[in-house]
This record gives structure tokens, sequence and C-alpha cells, in this order.
């Protein structure tokens, strides 16, 4: 590998206790290319489930940092002095969302502005030693387009096909985006900015199916705490998703990584726009269909638990678009080469690996 310096890049990753950033805490861990650091605020460490194939069982620790606390976020960094930041943390649901908007807009966008100016100041410092200002990797969001509902562009969508968001957290995420345009790709041939928009995440060593909306519609056949049948559930068949896992994900972001340490000559990789997204495409409802027929759940029984709702999002919750696929061309052209997603069949087998005990 060449890079600008020889030395380790350094290597942070925000919200590396979360689905994508421990998956990426764990690909950069793999390796002696780097110095890998992950924070943490809600926990400071991370241990997989026990019993997932081909996982380590070891505590991995993270270092706790609370990102809206600007004047410690500075500290850290000065002290830390990265070469590349992965910003993974964010309030990624978008019912969780609206019920704390201040909080939830404060680190979606004020988090992401704060980490780019940072990215500015160190570049101005790390000059006297020639290096160059750090890189700064952005995770966003499919739902920064409306399916094109109101903007009449519709899927799949281009890095630079015209964002118009429908729900706060998609919003949320286009001002975040916009914050590392403004601040660090204003001479995008100089810009160390790097955008990665992702669709439906999910992980594969998740303890609890709520956290991710891809695995959430097994709770149907988890049994119930009082003991009675739940009632017959409507799971969204309208909506068409693109679910991807965490560890593809954090497989592409590792050689967007390997990339962006080379000297600038010797890439097509540079700061803007890229969309990562799994090609396999299905409602929530065909999902859980394939999540019951992997664990052998028999149908008729899946039908009285669950029917598919062709309506749309409740009224009670965040609106979503129907369709929001993504355009990956750009990405695989700056890596000179495609990336091969896991089958939808084989991530799930993954994902639900000791269903139920693992999530009861």
């Amino acid at each position: 590998m060449t890079t600008t310096a020889q030395r380790q890049p350094k290597i942070l990753i925000t919200g590396a206790s979360g689905m994508l950033g421990r998956a990426l805490h764990r690909q950069l861990l793999g390796t002696i290319y780097y110095n890998v650091k992950g924070l943490g605020f809600s926990r400071n460490f991370v241990q997989p489930p026990r019993g997932l194939p081909h996982r380590p069982l070891y505590r991995v620790n993270l270092h706790k940092l609370d990102l809206l606390d600007h004047e410690a976020t500075s500290a850290f960094l000065q002290e830390y002095s990265p070469d590349i930041i992965v910003h993974c943390a964010a309030e990624r649901f978008p019912d969780a969302f609206e019920h704390s908007l201040e909080a939830s807009f404060d680190l979606n966008v004020n988090s992401t502005r704060h980490l780019s100016n940072e990215c500015v100041r160190l570049a101005k410092e790390y000059e006297s030693a020639s290096r160059k200002g750090p890189f700064l990797i952005y995770i966003s969001t499919s739902y920064v387009f409306d399916g094109g509902v109101t903007s009449n562009v519709y899927p799949p969508y281009k890095p630079d096909s015209k964002a118009m968001p429908i729900n706060n957290y998609g919003n949320s995420k286009w001002l975040g985006e916009c914050a590392v345009r403004d601040i660090l790709n204003k001479d995008e041939s100089n810009g160390r900015g790097v955008i990665v928009r992702v669709p439906l995440l999910y992980g594969e060593d998740c303890a609890d199916l709520n956290e991710s909306p891809a695995l959430e519609m097994m709770k149907v056949h988890l049994p119930s705490r009082d003991g009675f049948a739940p009632e017959r559930q409507k799971i969204d068949d309208w909506a068409l998703r693109f679910p991807t896992s965490v560890e593809d994900v954090s497989k592409v972001l590792k050689l967007m990584i390997e990339e962006l340490v080379k000297d600038p000559s010797e890439t097509k990789m540079h700061a803007g726009t890229y969309h990562v997204a799994s090609p396999h495409g299905c409602t929530k409802f065909e999902l859980l269909q394939l999540q019951s027929k992997l664990l052998g759940i028999p149908k008729g029984l899946l039908e009285k638990r669950v029917v598919g709702n062709k309506e749309g999002p409740p009224a009670s919750s965040a609106p979503r678009p129907q369709c929001t696929q993504l355009d990956c061309f750009d990405t695989w052209a700056a890596l000179s080469h495609e990336y091969e997603f896991s089958s939808l069949e084989d991530g799930m087998k993954r994902a639900l690996h000791g269903f139920p005990e693992r999530f009861s």
C-alpha cells in the first residue's frame, strides 16, 4: 500500500458501538496498516453475542465521547490528530427522530458541521508537518430522495440527482451533507469531504432485533411476555427497500479508505458523493417471508401472525418514500471494480443465526 506518509494512517470512527460503526471498526482492527480508534457515547465497549460463527468473542473498548460537547470533541481531535474520520454516529430511526427533534438535529447536523470545521482547523496545523488535512467520510442515507413524489425525479438515483427529503430524518442528513460540502468541498479538486449514502442496513451481530428495521419484523415469531398470542400485525408491503449488510458496507468503506490514503495521483477516489447499496430489492413483508422460510417457519403460521400492508406508511409514523434505489456506478468507477454484495438469503442466514434464543 502506497500512502502519503510512511506511517500508520490514523482512522477515527464515530458511532463505533452502532451497527455500521462496529462492523467497520472490526474490519480495520483486522489489518496492520491503520491506527484505529472507535468512539462511543451510550456504550464504551462492544462484544458480539455468543454463538455467532466467525465472530471473535473478545471485548473491544471504545473511547467515550459526547460529540455534542464541541469543546471535548476538539480537544480529543487535537490529541489524536486523525487522517480520516468516518462519521457513523447519527439518530437513524425516522420515527424516533420525530420524538426528539432538537437532540436529533444536533447530532445529525451540528456534530457534522463541527467535525467539518475541525478538519479545516487540523489541516492548517498539519501543514507544518507536511501532512494533508483529514478526510471526513460522512455516512448519509437514501432518504435524502423523495421517490419522485414531489421532485418528479425517480430512482435509481445518481449522486448528483436532485435531493428532496420528505421526513425530518432525511432532511437532517441532507443538511449534514450540505455542511460537509460547504466547509470541506468548496474546491472539490482539493476537497476533503466524502459523502457516502446507504439504504436500509442490517447487522449480522445484533442481539436486539430492534437495532435494524430489516430485522425487527421477526419479533412476530418471538413468544410474548404475557403468554398470549399477539394480534395479527400489518407489515409494510408498499415500499421497496434494498436491505444491505453492514459487513458489506464496511468492506466497501475499507476499500475507499485504502484509496484515500494513497497519493492523489495514484487513485480515482477523491472528495465527492458516493452510493453504496445492495441491488437486491424487496418490501419488508417480502423480506419477512424470506426470513421465515430460511428459519423453517411454516407459511400458515406466518399468515396467522402477519398480513401485508400495501397502503403506505401509517399516519402515526414519519412519512417515507416508496423507493429510493441508489445507483452505485460512480463508486465502482472510483474503486476501479464493482463490489459483489451478499445475497439476501446468505446475509439473512448470518443475521438471524441462533434465532430465537439469541434475541430472547
